[in-house]
């Protein structure tokens, strides 16, 4: 067990006074002394500190730290960043999160950066993540690595910059470093496995449910005691909704995959509890059966965005085969997908009316014997299909209409 210094001791009982939100939050999250962490970090599961930055900054400042690192993983940024650039993702972040903590009074150390103007007051972390990143590419010279003080805010109106009390050129890794503001304290990280090996899929929905029952707690015990407030539950409730169609898409796909029981790798979260119980091992996404409604009621972008995404999601999971089924009123035409084929361009066919009926039909009458369906369809007909007996994902703009079967994914275009 880490012993803590003192600082972070009298820092989080503080917190646990003053935000009991925050505070049981921080006190269920793992504390790794760290002296080649700049400051405090945090994967969601664990916080890093490195000891003397916390005793040079003291108990109200580290206080505040502690509530940005809660911050971080109560909006789950160390789940949502993707494939963005880790630098700009933690300064969006960042400029997200401190304007919050600025507004409830807490002291934070110099050095950070804020959103003084408020130009990105309300705004999704993925948004203000993609204003960033377009300003950069209008501006190369404000690009993170070019030094502190300069990614995505010291442009000529100064309305993100950093906070004018920085103690320029100490250790805390301010000007002259080459250290981007999103490094100087507060990085948030993606959340591993325990081997340092990349979330799956499952593993991901996983820890985000996990966390969501950790939140749940926290924000039940903090309003008993009248200490919740409703920007904390707005914010909350932002964040589980900001979750990508694609990821969505991820964890109902991934829940339909074969697997076998397996007391090779056991199941680790009864083990704490001295339970030893099997685990359940993928063995591949199988065969996958994918209709696109080619109906006149379907965009060209839609297609485009169905297809891209989905696509591109098969071909991380590797199945055994992908069978392609255009339909309108009938199945107008099918494509086959071998592992390592890809499709470099798709000649839609159809453009009639909508049935949903003549692609199971197909399926049922075939020798192709999915693993799973799924479905690329505004949901736009009059008739309700008979359930195929198998795993079904429907992937949609809109609820159209009621389907008494499958996984609705919701897509966004």
């Amino acid at each position: 067990m880490t012993q803590l210094p003192d600082t972070i001791t009298k820092a989080r009982a503080r917190l646990l006074v003053r935000a009991p939100f925050f505070g049981s939050i921080a006190l269920g999250l793992g504390w790794v002394n760290a002296p080649e962490v700049r400051t405090m970090a945090t994967d969601g599961r664990r916080i890093w500190f490195n000891p003397a930055w916390c005793d040079k900054h003291g108990v109200e400042r580290i206080m505040g730290v502690t509530a940005h690192e809660v911050l971080h993983v109560v909006n789950k940024h160390h789940l949502r960043r993707g494939t963005r650039d880790p630098r700009l993702w933690n300064l969006a972040a960042d400029l997200m999160i401190n304007r919050v903590l600025e507004g409830d009074g807490y002291g934070l150390p110099p050095g950070l950066m804020f959103d003084r103007e408020g130009r990105f007051a309300g705004l999704a972390t993925e948004t203000i993540y993609a204003r960033l990143f377009e300003e950069l590419e209008q501006n190369p010279r404000n690009r993170p690595e070019n030094g502190p003080g300069s990614a995505g805010g010291s442009d000529q109106n100064g309305e993100t910059q950093a906070d004018e009390s920085s103690d320029h050129g100490d250790d805390d890794g301010e000007a002259g470093d080459g250290v981007s503001p999103a490094d100087i304290w507060g990085e948030v990280r993606d959340l591993t496995t325990d081997t340092g090996q990349k979330l799956s899929p499952a593993e991901r929905f996983q820890a985000e449910h996990d966390l969501d029952v950790r939140i749940r707690q926290a924000a039940a015990a903090a309003k008993r005691a009248g200490k919740f407030s409703a920007g904390l539950g707005e914010m909350i409730e932002a964040a589980a909704d900001r979750v990508d169609w694609r990821d969505k898409f991820r964890m109902s796909f991934d829940g339909t995959l074969r697997g076998e029981v397996s007391w090779a790798r056991p199941n680790r979260r009864f083990i704490q509890h001295g339970l030893y119980l099997p685990g359940w091992r993928r063995s591949g996404a199988g065969r996958v059966a994918f209709v696109l409604d080619t109906s006149g009621s379907i965009s060209a972008r839609e297609l485009a965005v169905y297809t891209a995404g989905v696509l591109g999601i098969l071909e991380e999971t590797g199945p055994e085969q992908v069978a392609l089924i255009q339909c309108d009123t009938e199945v107008r035409h099918v494509a086959w997908l071998q592992p390592g084929e890809t499709f470099d361009r798709i000649e839609v066919v159809g453009r009639g009316g909508t049935r949903f009926q003549p692609a199971f039909d197909w399926i049922a009458a075939s020798d192709f014997a999915p693993n799973v369906i799924v479905y690329a369809t505004d949901l736009v007909c009059c008739e309700t299909p008979e359930d195929p007996g198998v795993p079904v994902i429907w992937l949609t703009p809109s609820r159209g209409r009621a389907i008494p079967f499958g996984t609705i994914v919701e897509v966004t275009l």
